[in-house]
Order: structure tokens, then sequence, then C-alpha cells
């Protein structure tokens, strides 16, 4: 029995007594129709016209407080457009029906309610009840409404609950919903085609993380849930699209922390004939509308204690001259040896299966990341951490790509897609040997992929860009489970 069952077990057994005696009656405690013809936002608003008119309206909705008075009630309800007063007299009525209603409704019951326009000695907007109707029996009672419902585990657990005792939380999810909105009408406004690629995929590729393994039984074989819809995309430009994106549920089999959720929300997008340098203009004239359109106008964000400032244009910082500075070395001289030392002083729990990649990235998350607040492309980073990246004509151990950083985080990752597939061919070797040596997050080797190159891929940028994390950033919110509906949690034991 789950939890909250155990411990209010008795009401629980009251309200399946209280279903059973109505269906006795012949009343279903669950019908399936109600005539409900407007909401309570529309009631509200139109109220005063009511009022003088004496028009009958139809409203339906869970109820959130009950008073009874002897013969009458006062009962508050909601519908997801607002909340409003209901006066249920038995006098209106009947007496059989009042007496339905005062013996089997309780607090979290959804109702059917006719009646009028009817206002209180307080003012206060109500609906004076011809009829009430039962439309669904609940069994377990709602938060209690001034404890509230605080612990974070069961709000996430039990999200359904949360929004119910916690409304602002809906705010959040309303802003999710308008930046995705957006981020549609702006891609779609200069030109993409939004598309869908596979969520099985027989090779992992596309991002450096360990996938989700899962089995198909007909074809008897390993399938991987996508850890990025990447080398689908860029298939398709190889075949003649030239502006694509998908906003796409990605899978990584890895920890679980404050910035970071197994499966998540994030757009990739790819533009023929583009590189890294225009999408680094492309991106910042996205932000400044973006950010305006849900701050207010604004460019100034307020995130925990820092107010972030996204006016452009942002600095641009070359990843080897920034880990060069703070660690006071030169990191092409250095060795593999000489950056594990580096990275256990720093208290960097290393593992033996780490490539250079691997180590320069956690040394540069520690050292430089870390460290900024306000917008910043960190650009061309080495060839060990982007096997999917062109590399840079002048350096050829450092590629064309960047993120954008903002409070610490990496918001957008993007690089001029490397489309030599030869070049292409050796670099999955290179993962393949890191992945038999225990690297679980490199990349699979994809020799569809190849193939695929060999076809010719025109000069192309990609971007991708987590929703999750951009919503936090935008809505203020520390933790990342506070901006998904339903957050990957532990199961809790029996």
């Amino acid at each position: 029995m789950p939890e909250l069952e155990i411990s209010i077990n008795d009401e629980f057994q009251q309200r399946c007594r209280k279903a059973e005696l109505l269906q006795a009656q012949n009343i279903s405690p669950y019908p399936s129709q109600t005539a409900k013809n407007g909401s309570v936002k529309a009631f509200l608003d139109n109220f005063a016209t009511m009022l003088a008119s004496g028009e009958k309206i139809i409203l339906a909705g869970r109820i959130r407080s009950l008073r009874l008075q002897g013969g009458s009630a006062f009962l508050h309800f909601e519908d997801e457009s607002g909340r409003v007063q209901a006066f249920v007299r038995k006098d209106n009525i009947g007496e059989k029906n009042y007496q339905e209603f005062t013996d089997f409704y309780d607090l979290g019951d959804f109702v059917e309610i006719t009646g009028s326009a009817f206002e209180t000695k307080t003012k206060e907007p109500t609906i004076l009840a011809d009829s009430i109707k039962i439309l669904s029996k609940t069994l377990l009672p709602l938060p209690d409404k001034h404890a509230g419902l605080k612990d974070p585990d069961l709000r996430f657990r039990k999200r359904y609950l949360d929004l119910l005792a916690n409304p602002e939380v809906k705010d959040v999810f309303k802003l999710r919903s308008t930046i995705i909105r957006n981020i549609r009408e702006y891609f779609d406004a200069v030109g993409f085609v939004e598309v869908d690629t596979p969520i099985l995929q027989t090779v992992a590729g596309g991002a450096t993380a360990a996938p989700f393994v899962t089995h198909h039984k007909a074809l008897d074989i390993d399938l991987y849930l996508r850890v990025a819809p990447e080398l689908y995309l860029k298939r398709l430009i190889i075949g003649g699209y030239e502006q694509v994106y998908e906003i796409a549920r990605c899978f990584r089999n890895e920890g679980i922390d404050h910035q970071h959720n197994p499966e998540f929300t994030q757009i990739e997008f790819y533009w023929a004939y583009k590189d890294y340098q225009f999408l680094m203009d492309f991106i910042e004239k996205f932000f400044e509308q973006l950010v305006k359109k849900v701050n207010n106008g604004s460019l100034q964000v307020k995130n925990g204690d820092d107010v972030i400032d996204f006016t452009t244009p942002y600095p641009r910082v070359d990843f080897k001259e920034a880990l060069d500075k703070a660690l006071d070395i030169d990191i092409d001289k250095a060795t593999n040896q000489d950056l594990v030392e580096l990275a256990k002083t720093a208290k960097i729990s290393v593992d033996k299966s780490w490539g250079r990649g691997k180590l320069l990235d956690e040394l540069y998350k520690k050292f430089v990341r870390a460290k900024m607040i306000q917008p910043h492309f960190i650009i061309n980073h080495p060839l060990d951490l982007s096997p999917l990246a062109k590399k840079l004509a002048d350096r050829p151990n450092y590629v064309e790509r960047f993120q954008l950083v903002v409070k610490t985080a990496e918001v957008c990752n993007a690089f001029s897609e490397l489309n030599d597939p030869l070049d292409q061919e050796e670099r999955f070797k290179e993962q393949k040997r890191l992945k038999d040596g225990g690297d679980d997050e490199a990349q699979g080797a994809d020799a569809d992929f190849v193939e695929a190159l060999k076809h010719g891929l025109p000069p192309t940028a990609g971007l991708g860009m987590g929703i999750d994390r951009l919503v936090m950033l935008l809505g203020d919110v520390e933790n990342i489970k506070e901006v998904i509906f339903f957050p990957t949690m532990k199961p809790k034991e029996k």
C-alpha cells in the first residue's frame, strides 16, 4: 500500500464507503459525462453581466474548501482557469440532494454546479447552486492547505500533489512552455524544418556519455537510448536538407545532481554552409530576443544572488589560453601524467580509463568554468574532446567549437561539423580504443554514418542546447528537478 494511504487509512475507508453508498442509490461516483459549459475565469470575467441577467451557467472543478452552516454551505472549487465560491442551499437544491451533498461529498471531490451569479454581503463573486453533482469521488485527501507540501523528495515523487498544494510551481512550467514555443517560432521563422530522429539506436553516438542499453526481442539485438540526435540530423543534411532541428528527449546513464537528470530535453540544429563563428553571432541574437520576451523586456535576469546580463556581445575565451592561465602551465607541453597529478592535487577523482581529453575537460570544469557567471563563449576546444568537430586550420590539435557558459553551467555546445569521412573514421577508431580501455562515455564507432559522410556533407555548423538548464537559468531555479515534471527518483523500498 502506498505510503500516504498508511497514515490516513481510516479516512480512505470512509471515502470508499461513501462511494459505495452513492452507488447503492444508483448515483455513479465516476460518471463519464458533464454538462459543463463555461470556465471559472469566464464566469468571473463576466460576473457583473451575469449578475444583472440572471443567466444560468454550469461549472465544474475540484472542491478546495467546504464550510457547512446548517441548511446551507459555502465551498470553493477550482478548475485550471481559477477558483470561485459556491453557495449551496437546501431550499434551492432540495432536501434529498442536500443530504446527499453533506453526507457523501469531501474536500478534493470533483463536482458539477449549475447555478447563477450571486453576490455575498462581503461582495465576493459567487455561484448560487441550483444543483450539484458528483463527477469524481476522491479516495485520498489532498495535502493540508495550511501545512502545505514542502518536503522536496515528496514533491518530486508526487508532482500531482505538488501542483495542487503549491500552485506557484505551475509558473516554472508555464515558463518552460513559453521557452519551447519561442524556440520553435524563432527557428521556423529563419527557415528551419523540425524533424524527428530515432530514440532507439544501434550505436550510441553523437555525444560523449554513457548510454542506456535495452534489448529488442524480435530482432534479438541490443539497442541504445539516444544520447544525442546528432548523427541522424547530419544524415538529413547529407540527404539535401540545409536547416533542420529537433527538440529531442535524450538519455545519458550518468549521475544525478542539481544540474543532471538521466533523461533531459535539448534542441539540436544543423545549418549547411555555416560555421561556428556564424553560430556564435546567431545564438547571441537568439538569446537577446528570448530573454526580452520572457523577462518583461529586460536583458538582466536575476538568478540566485547574481544578476545575469545577456546584453551582447559575449566575451570569446580560448580554451587553451584560459586553462593555461588557470593552471599556470602550457597544456600542449604537459604530459598525461602531468595532467593526472594536477587533477589529483585539485582533489578530482581520476579514473585510470580517462584519456587526455577527459583530463583536460575535468580540469577546465574545475578551474575555468566554475568561475564564469556572466555569459561567455569558450572556444577552440582540444581535438581529444571533440571527435565530431572540424580541426582549426592553423591549430590541428584544436577544433572549431564553442560552448556558451552561463552561471558556471554549459548552456550550448556547438561546432563546425567534421565532414572529412576519413578523418571521422580515424577519430571513431580512437573512441573505440578508449571504450575498449574502459571509458564507458566514449562514443560508439558508427560505420553507417561514416559511409553516409563518404557521400558528401557540405560545410555545416551544428548546436545543442539543453532546455532544462535554460529554464533553470531564466526561471531562477537551482535544481533541475524543479523544471522537469517527473524527474528520475530512486524508488523507495516497500
